[in-house]
C-alpha cells in the first residue's frame, strides 16, 4: 500500500472513530445544521437575567436562570432550568411547552408544575445558531440560547 493510500485510510478511520465516539458519548447522532425555513430542533443552552416586577405594593425582585431548552419539529419543546428569584433557588422542568417560529422570529410558552407560565419572544441570529429572547410578562428579563 502506498504512503498516500495508507494516510487516507488512517485519516478515514480516525474520522469514523471520532464520529462513533461522539455518538456514544452523547447517546445520539449529532444533528446537521438547521436549514433556513425548517422547524426548530435540538437542544439549546441558555442563560437569562432580569427583574420580576409584580403589581404594587410588592417590590421588584432580581431573577436569573440557566438551563437547556429542547425543541421538537412538531412545535413542542421542553425547558429544564435552575432559577434564582430574589435568592430563592429552584430546579424545574416544564410540564408543557410550545413554540411558533416564522421568518426567524417566534414565541415560546412554557408551563411549569407550580402553575407558573413563562411567555417568551425570540429572534434567531448568527446563522440560526443563537436565539435571543425576552420575557413578555411581569418579568423584565432577557437571555441568550446557543445551539449545543
Amino acid at each position: 500500500m502506498s504512503k498516500r493510500i495508507r494516510a487516507l485510510t488512517v485519516a478515514g478511520a480516525a474520522l469514523t472513530l471520532a464520529y462513533l465516539g461522539a455518538t456514544v458519548i452523547h447517546g445520539q447522532e449529532p444533528l446537521p445544521p438547521k436549514g433556513k425555513g425548517e422547524p426548530m430542533r435540538g437542544t439549546w443552552g441558555f442563560s437569562a437575567s432580569g427583574t420580576i416586577v409584580p403589581p404594587p405594593p410588592l417590590a421588584p425582585t432580581p431573577a436569573a436562570a440557566v438551563g437547556v431548552i429542547t425543541f421538537e419539529p412538531t412545535g413542542e419543546c421542553r425547558i429544564e432550568d435552575t432559577i434564582n428569584i430574589g435568592g430563592t433557588i429552584a430546579s424545574r422542568t416544564s410540564d408543557s411547552c410550545s413554540y411558533v417560529l416564522q421568518s426567524g422570529r417566534g414565541t415560546i410558552v412554557a408551563i411549569f408544575g407550580d402553575g407558573s407560565i413563562v411567555p417568551l419572544s425570540f429572534v434567531l441570529v448568527d446563522h440560526e445558531r443563537e436565539l435571543r429572547f425576552i420575557r413578555t410578562d411581569l418579568g423584565v428579563a432577557e437571555g441568550v440560547a446557543k445551539l449545543q
